[in-house]
């Protein structure tokens, strides 16, 4: 089954096909930035993405009549796929000024959540959030994940991992903010609730253990309770302890309420003669 992440980075790349050139420039921007490795002939864009490869290919042809080779380069050390797009020649070095270009002058929302989205696709994650709430933009490159923290309206903490840079959220607030501003509302519904289920069922599991733990308390008491009152001689006990100590041990398992219907006295009475006997039970024999 695809990951959370891979269905949204299909969703985006397919919204890109359907949608008007205005803020492409920057989204591919945002996509090389990611992915890309220029070189002195051109650019390879790698991706295990398929949907985002092919996204790339238009992209280079759309915005500066780039033919681009995608091909399959072989599974990464998970045995994932992965995918490359070539772009080679004069056109591909004068995409890259442009693109930097474009990089360096966004300007208004639109153009800054195109870059974003183009981040996300190239170097994003998401975790499906009945598994923990985990967004993060991943890369080599300290001034890249900064920028992507700095676009985005949601708030990522940057740091440091492995050798590796990351603007990361691990709250749901973080990641639904982020996810929206891409433009991915369904997601957000659909990650909202879910998110709302887990915890449905996090307190459903909460109340479950913690009745379980107090049944086990319960009967733990009631059978140290039943053990010290046999223990008693009835024929020591003022009449009302003996009555009570005797509609106990016929009734182990009823609770005070029901001992005092059975009696016919008041729960209070019931509790304070069952405390008499346990302490009567607890003094140490007279020798």
């Amino acid at each position: 089954m695809p990951s959370f992440a891979s269905e949204l980075k299909r969703e985006l790349a397919s919204r890109t096909a359907a949608t008007s050139h205005y803020t492409h420039r920057q989204e591919l921007a945002g996509l090389m930035d990611a992915g890309g490795q220029w070189d002195a002939s051109g650019v390879t864009f790698s991706t295990r993405n398929a949907a985002v490869a092919r996204s790339v290919v238009r992209l280079l042809r759309s915005e500066f009549r780039l033919e681009s080779h995608l091909s399959p380069v072989g599974p990464d050390r998970f045995g994932r796929a992965r995918y490359a797009v070539r772009a080679g020649g004069n056109g591909a070095i004068q995409a890259r000024e442009e693109l930097r270009a474009a990089r360096d002058g966004l300007r208004g929302f639109a153009e800054k959540t195109a870059y974003l989205r183009g981040a996300f696709q190239g170097a994003g994650s998401v975790t499906r959030p009945d598994k923990g709430h985990h967004l993060e933009i991943v890369h080599r490159d300290e001034a890249f994940i900064r920028r992507v923290a700095d676009l985005s309206r949601a708030q990522l903490v940057v740091t440091l991992r492995r050798g590796r840079w990351l603007a990361y959220s691990r709250s749901a607030d973080g990641v639904t903010t982020f996810l929206s501003q891409l433009g991915l509302h369904d997601a957000v519904l659909e990650y909202e609730a879910r998110a709302v289920l887990g915890e449905a069922k996090a307190n459903a599991n909460r109340v479950t253990n913690f009745d379980a733990a107090n049944a086990g308390r319960t009967a733990t008491a009631a059978a140290r309770q039943q053990e010290a009152l046999e223990a008693l001689d009835p024929g020591e006990l003022p009449q009302a302890l003996r009555e009570m100590l005797e509609l106990r041990l016929e009734h182990p398992d009823a609770s005070l309420a029901e001992l005092a219907r059975l009696g016919e006295l008041s729960k209070s009475a019931v509790n304070h003669r069952l405390r008499r006997l346990v302490a009567l039970s607890e003094r140490p024999a007279v020798r």
